[in-house]
């Protein structure tokens, strides 16, 4: 993240004053997202993996599955905040892809650990790390950083793929390593084949400054149903009345990554200016959303305990907003709340300040 927008973060913007912008600059956040600056969980050496210096694939051992535990372990940690990812990786989904890729002219070793998605997202879980090259300001910024991802098919043309929000990273500088959870468009109608992702570039932001590292880090493996969950949509058409505002809740959609609520309302369509140019207004609703968020510098945006906000209760339990999605858009009138996913189904409840309590399941 650039210092520019570190500095404009301790800037307090009345709420009054919603924050509007043009398209294809996204919804403006005045608030640090990446600058996280995180401890990883040790893990055991693993020498005779990333030793490799060409891609490698390992065969299920009880090696791989030492391995397998350890880095569980970092992306279902709290230095994660993707809920969904850490709750995806406890309930065991996910395809284990294991292949380390040896980046000789930066001194960065890339291990690929697991890709997940449903038809709405892809989850590429990968750690990097070197012992010459200094990684604290190194990152894969799908969003807007210089770093991309793309996808190779077959004879087919390299596709670059779109992100999804903007992922989830933390920096070890005892192990100068870093783990990132990169989130990108929905590849799961290539199952059963065997594809090629390339991330192309690294995005260094130091001293106010932003600037790229040209390379490519390859990953080439068939894709397995083990890496698709299926995505359940309900409709729900209710209405709901918050600050004089009427909104109406369109649809809940369930996946193991995630629970998306849809709502439209009189505020959360694009507006024009006198130019006829389009720009979105920060509603009351994600006001209300994002009023529970907080940054901390250990386990980046968490939910503030002391504030009311928008969450979802399924069996009994709180699920938390995934915060690292606030950028996911809909459609022009619509506004997407994004949330963990939720143990059961059937009995789903969307919360709204202190008072308003809307069945979505029942």
């Amino acid at each position: 993240m650039s210092n520019i927008k570190q500095e404009l973060e301790k800037i307090k913007i009345p709420k009054e004053l919603h924050e509007r912008t043009k398209l294809g600059v996204e919804k403006a956040k005045l608030e640090q997202r990446s600058n996280k600056k995180r401890k990883l969980y040790k893990r055991f050496s693993i020498a005779a993996a990333v030793c490799l210096i060409v891609v490698s694939t390992l065969t299920f051992t009880p090696v791989l599955a030492a391995i397998q535990e350890v880095y569980d372990k970092i992306f279902s940690s709290k230095h994660i905040d993707d809920t969904g990812v850490r709750t995806a990786i406890d309930l065991g989904h996910g395809q284990s892809v294991d292949q380390t890729f040896y980046d000789e002219k930066h001194d960065i070793t890339v291990h690929f650990e697991s890709v997940m998605m449903d038809d709405k997202e892809t989850k590429l879980l990968l750690t990097y790390q070197s012992k010459k090259t200094n990684l604290k300001n190194f990152y894969v910024d799908l969003f807007e950083g210089d770093s991309s991802i793309n996808l190779i098919v077959g004879n087919e043309q390299k596709k670059s793929l779109d992100n999804v929000g903007w992922g989830s990273r933390y920096y070890d500088s005892k192990e100068n390593k870093v783990a990132e959870a990169l989130s990108f468009e929905s590849i799961k109608q290539y199952e059963g084949q065997n594809i090629r992702l390339e991330i192309e570039n690294l995005t260094i932001y130091e001293n106010n400054e932003t600037r790229s590292v040209q390379t490519i880090w390859p990953l080439s493996f068939k894709l397995s149903k083990s890496a698709i969950s299926e995505r359940e949509t309900i409709a729900v058409n209710k209405d709901f009345v918050f600050e004089k505002v009427t909104y109406k809740i369109k649809q809940v959609e369930f996946s193991a990554l995630e629970t998306r609520v849809i709502v439209t309302g009189k505020d959360t369509k694009l507006m024009r200016d006198e130019t006829g140019m389009k720009y979105r207004v920060m509603s009351k609703l994600e006001h209300q959303f994002l009023n529970a968020r907080r940054f901390d510098e250990k386990y980046g945006y968490i939910v503030d305990d002391k504030k009311s906000g928008v969450f979802l209760k399924s069996a009994g339990e709180k699920v938390e907003p995934v915060f690292s999605k606030g950028e996911v858009e809909g459609e022009d009138d619509e506004y997407i709340m994004i949330f963990a996913p939720v143990k059961d189904r059937q009995n789903c409840i969307l919360e709204v300040g202190n008072k308003i309590k809307i069945p979505l399941t029942k």
